[in-house]
């Protein structure tokens, strides 16, 4: 089967939120993880965060990031926050 080329860029929230981008990239079932940016409306690093997540599927990661992003994006007081997941399958 042949492979497409997706582009895409990144797009800032709207003034006063933050936008949060996260991914949860795993090799198999063996090396799992999540993480993720928060980014003001000017593109301004506010914070990451990056956890081991143990064996799971890709898909369970994508959502621990998730989880995991929405949890410190409250402990850093941001309540306004846009969430941005991408989830690309490869069959």
């Amino acid at each position: 089967m042949p492979r497409h080329t997706v582009m895409f860029g990144w797009k800032p929230p709207v003034e006063n939120w933050v936008k949060l981008n996260t991914d949860g990239p795993c090799k198999g079932r063996t090396a799992t993880s999540c993480g993720g940016i928060i980014r003001n409306s000017r593109g301004d690093w506010l914070g990451g965060f990056a956890k081991h997540v143990g064996v799971c599927s890709a898909f369970t990661a994508e959502l621990w990031g998730v989880l995991e992003g929405l949890k410190y994006a409250w402990s850093k007081s941001f309540k306004l926050v846009e969430l941005d997941i991408l989830i690309l399958w490869w069959l």
